[in-house]
């Protein structure tokens, strides 16, 4: 380990040949090697809290040491919380967070800057964001760009929180009293520039770390009143790292169900909002369903407009945020279902395409029972009347067949989509965990997929002519994958998930017989997608041979409400006559008329 006069008597002799030149470099102990982002060669992990520096790092906080030693040599610098955590894992980190023990960032930030201008360098780009306890903002944070890169400029704190409110006054603190009032351990460690050195005040941080354990510095039940938000943030750690918890952090939100009421009174919905998106689209999205689930959460997070949240007593019901539904309930059942198609999804795509899911995906597996209590059944991909190939999935459809499946799927989808209002989920997501309307419609797309999807019952009880009603599904099926295909995964994959949790239907399977039959579905569906893309590029007269205005113009003046229908019956016909001429389909509009009509 270099000691700090070591450090500077070599920085002195360095700058002394190389005047500034603009880069941080200028005042590095060491030169960079050629791999800007590789750890310095010449450094030693002397300790279990030693840091490895890539060159860039190195770099940057020679050049915060020089600047401190210039203007500020009574204050202490230290890299503070998530790069000290994420370094000590083997992560790299750029979130780079200076505390200051006795200055404002703000400050600090001047005095570089001021050094930029003496010098006659380019100056960094500096933002200051000023307390304001109405935006929770309960700490000034100096923000400032060097070298591309951003560090964020603290002061060291301690924090007194009042009963109705998760933002602190805060004071200026010592680094002992900054890291107990930090959320967990692992997030409490600091890194000293000058001495190079992890430093652990609560005793507990890299210990925490090597073991696995989210643990809080103080008691967990004072910690959890203080900042509510803390629980989210504890539970998707441990998600996101592996992480197990600390027993003492579990018994306080179990028993001391006034941390959830204070949750409810404290923390704003876009906060609640952030880290549940984080928790579901971090890498294991079914474990943190399962933690909000065994603490009760689920009430809170996703529908809070009754108060029943589990924190005891009674609570006014939330009013004026706009939500015109009542409240869905979270049933044992409705739980044990979400977790169900939530673990399979996951599972699945890391099989399938070696991929995590995105947090819209997950939503939309936790929501799917929660608005649909009964799904379609899908057909295994080894019944007799399934076709082998997607090239021969419609030969032999006659043309009565395409008119009465193509419009008893349109007829069975519009009902559906009538008597399920997928607005409540866009509106559920947008007021209770504040995201946008974008990912709510995605969320009630894929749910929308589902709830469509032609099932087969009478096909796999065996009482139904196998030959036409295979011809009847393959063309709905066909339909809906093209109607759908932009969220073929997800949907395929939980309605799979809703084949193996019912006994009746998925007992004899085994998951390798799952997996395939997902993987022979999602083949279908994309090799649908491309053999219409290709006939595309081939030769783009035959994609939609015949348009609107056509239909339009054969139907008559009177009938727009049945373009729509039309298009898509001649989607279904081209498919099965892929060599027929606009002539043939004009024709077969003429005899497409009048059902169309009915």
């Amino acid at each position: 380990m270099r000691s700090l006069l070591t450090r500077r008597v070599r920085l002195h002799a360095h700058l002394s040949r190389y005047p500034f030149g603009g880069s941080v470099a200028s005042v590095s102990t060491t030169s960079e090697p050629k791999n800007g982002d590789a750890p310095l060669s010449g450094s030693k992990v002397l300790s279990p809290n030693a840091i490895q520096l890539t060159a860039t790092e190195d770099s940057l906080f020679s050049f915060l040491e020089y600047i401190q030693t210039l203007y500020a040599p009574s204050t202490q610098l230290r890299v503070a919380g998530g790069w000290v955590r994420d370094k000590l894992r083997g992560a790299e980190s750029e979130d780079i967070d200076i505390a200051l023990d006795n200055m404002m960032g703000a400050k600090f930030a001047r005095h570089i800057t001021k050094f930029q201008r003496d010098r006659k360098l380019p100056p960094s780009s500096v933002g200051v964001v000023k307390a304001n306890s109405d935006k929770s903002k309960h700490l000034e944070v100096a923000t400032v760009t060097i070298e591309g890169g951003t560090v964020d400029l603290v002061h060291l704190r301690a924090e007194e929180y009042t009963q109705d409110s998760r933002v602190p006054d805060v004071r200026f603190a010592t680094p002992e009293d900054d890291a107990s009032r930090r959320d967990l351990t692992i997030n409490a460690l600091f890194y000293n520039l000058h001495t190079r050195e992890v430093e652990d005040f609560t005793g507990k941080g890299v210990q925490d770390l090597t073991a696995g354990v989210i643990r809080t510095p103080r008691e967990p039940v004072q910690t959890f009143l203080d900042d509510p938000l803390r629980v989210l943030r504890a539970l998707r750690f441990a998600c996101e790292f592996g992480f197990t918890l600390d027993s003492a952090l579990e018994r306080a939100v179990l028993e001391q169900r006034e941390i959830v009421g204070a949750m409810r009174r404290k923390v704003s919905r876009e906060r609640i909002g952030i880290e549940v998106r984080k928790m579901l689209s971090g890498k294991d999205p079914a474990r943190a369903f399962g933690y909000l689930k065994q603490f009760d959460l689920l009430e809170l997070v996703f529908n809070d407009t009754a108060g029943k949240m589990g924190e005891g007593g009674d609570v006014e019901e939330v009013e004026g945020n706009g939500f015109k539904y009542p409240p869905r309930e979270w049933t044992e059942l409705v739980e044990k279902r979400a977790s169900h198609y939530l673990n399979y999804l996951q599972r699945s795509r890391l099989t399938l395409a070696k991929c995590e899911i995105s947090n819209v995906e997950a939503t939309a597996a936790i929501f799917t029972p929660l608005f649909l209590q009964e799904l379609p059944v899908i057909i295994p991909d080894d019944h007799s009347s399934l076709s082998p190939s997607a090239v021969r999935e419609l030969n032999g459809v006659t043309e009565q067949e395409i008119v009465e499946s193509s419009l008893e799927f349109l007829d069975r989808r519009e009902e559906i989509v009538a008597a399920l209002d997928f607005s409540e989920i866009v509106e559920m997501l947008k007021v209770h965990v504040k995201w946008p309307k974008p990912a709510g419609k995605r969320v009630a797309l894929i749910i929308e997929a589902i709830a469509t999807y032609p099932g087969a019952r009478q096909e796999l009880n065996g009482t139904a002519d196998v030959q036409r009603a295979s011809a009847e599904h393959r063309v709905k099926r066909y339909m809906w994958m093209m109607q759908y295909y932009s969220v073929i995964a997800p949907a395929m994959t939980i309605l799979t998930a809703a084949r193996s949790f019912d006994c009746r239907n998925g007992q004899n399977q085994t998951a390798e017989e799952q997996e395939a039959m997902l993987k022979a579905h999602l083949d279908l569906a994309h090799a649908y997608a491309s053999s219409d893309n290709n006939e595309q590029v081939d030769n783009p007269s035959r994609c939609r041979r015949v348009d609107g205005k056509v239909v339009q113009t054969q139907l008559g003046p009177d009938a727009a409400q049945a373009i729509a229908r039309a298009l898509r019956v001649l989607q279904v016909w081209e498919k099965v006559h892929p060599t027929g001429s606009v002539e043939d389909e004009l024709a077969f509009l003429d005899r497409l008329a009048p059902h169309l009509r009915c």
